[in-house]
């Protein structure tokens, strides 16, 4: 049998060879591909290409990025397919347990001018999702020299009962790719003030250079006396990992072939961002942070990773696939809202944010952005 990814890259090789097309054209078309040059204005100097997809259950879908280094430089694929697989909402009494995504049918809200004004460099995609170019703050500074950076943010907001959770995926212009959960909007009505964790877990199917020849290393750092140490042994089959923040913990995901103009190997470093450490829960998917799989079209599903890994299969040189948990402590307070007259409660949950970084290692031949 023919498998998805072969049918894609047939398709891929014939168009590039009848039009000399990049492989990054053949994916998406109207609001639902996206490209944009850094800077927004002047000569290009970077470039990515998002397709997305808008989905039930999995809310804002990315199905496919590519970056380039340069006007010159050929795309190189980052991602087949990124989305929040689950979000795990266990109450600390016990009860409820939400599995958010699998147990149920939520859709993305609509957004409107105020979620997204243009005069702040938003447009909206469709009903459901908006688009910002917007201002990220300082890229470098060498006292008199200064870069400011840039970034396209694509999100969307899940409607999951009185929960509404921001999915932002964010393409910097330096090749970095940021996904965070936001968790906003009005706490449990049957207990509004019962402290909770969110627990969104994504399936990051990252394709470095295309699916075949990827590997994953588990870096980790230690401290003996005055000598610190680094250590990055590649992963030899499906398993979960924990993240240490002494560690300084990072899945680092490279291809066989893929090198910059050094010669040296490129990789996508994948980093936490917690807001505190990592929740453990009875669940035996919550115990672990990290996860790596072999590519499989049926695998979607985060409470059934421990199954997933049982018989592990080689993902060294392989089509991988990276999951990555993050955890939110929400521990409600008189700023998420108030129960007024005893039954009505007024008020909003500010946001909360979780996510993960994934940074470019050695995928430029020199610093970028700099004249």
């Amino acid at each position: 049998m023919i498998s998805r990814r072969t049918v894609a890259a047939f398709v891929v090789v014939t168009i590039a060879g009848l039009a000399a097309a990049p492989a990054a054209q053949a994916q998406c078309s109207g609001i639902n591909m996206v490209e944009q040059q850094f800077p927004v204005t002047g000569a290009e100097q970077t470039r990515w290409r998002v397709c997305w997809q808008e989905q039930a259950k999995n809310g804002l879908v990315i199905t496919a990025a590519f970056f380039r280094t340069a006007p010159t430089k050929p795309w190189i694929r980052i991602l087949w397919d990124g989305r929040i697989s689950e979000i795990f909402v266990p109450y600390h009494d016990g009860s409820p347990r939400y599995y958010d995504v699998t147990n149920f049918t939520f859709n993305l809200v609509p957004v409107s001018a105020a979620d997204c004004p243009a005069a702040l460099g938003g447009a909206s995609l469709g009903a459901h999702v908006c688009k910002e170019v917007r201002d990220r703050g300082l890229a470098w500074k060498d006292y008199g020299a200064v870069r400011r950076g840039q970034e396209l943010a694509l999100w969307g907001a899940l409607g999951a009962g009185n929960y509404n959770y921001v999915m932002e995926w964010t393409f910097r212009d330096d090749g970095t790719l940021i996904g965070r959960v936001g968790a906003t909007a009005v706490n449990l009505p049957s207990k509004p003030m019962m402290p909770h964790m969110h627990n969104p877990i994504w399936r990051l199917d990252i394709d470095l250079n295309g699916f075949s020849g990827d590997s994953v290393a588990f870096g980790t750092h230690a401290e003996s006396g005055n000598n610190g140490t680094d250590t990055d042994p590649v992963i030899a089959t499906e398993t979960g990992k924990e993240w240490d923040p002494h560690a300084f913990n990072s899945l680092d995901i490279m291809d066989s072939q893929l090198k910059n103009g050094h010669g040296e190997p490129t990789m996508y470093r994948l980093m936490a961002t917690p807001t505190g450490g990592f929740s453990r829960h009875q669940e035996s998917f919550t115990q672990k942070d990290f996860w790596v799989t072999h590519y499989d079209s049926s695998e979607m599903f985060a409470k059934d990773l421990p199954t997933y890994v049982g018989t592990p299969q080689p993902v060294a040189n392989a089509d991988i696939v990276v999951w990555y948990k993050g955890s939110l402590h929400h521990h409600p307070r008189n700023e998420d809202g108030e129960l007024v007259n005893g039954n009505s409660w007024k008020g909003e949950a500010l946001i909360m944010w979780t996510g993960f970084v994934l940074m470019p290692h050695n995928l430029f031949d020199r610093t970028p952005l700099v004249p």
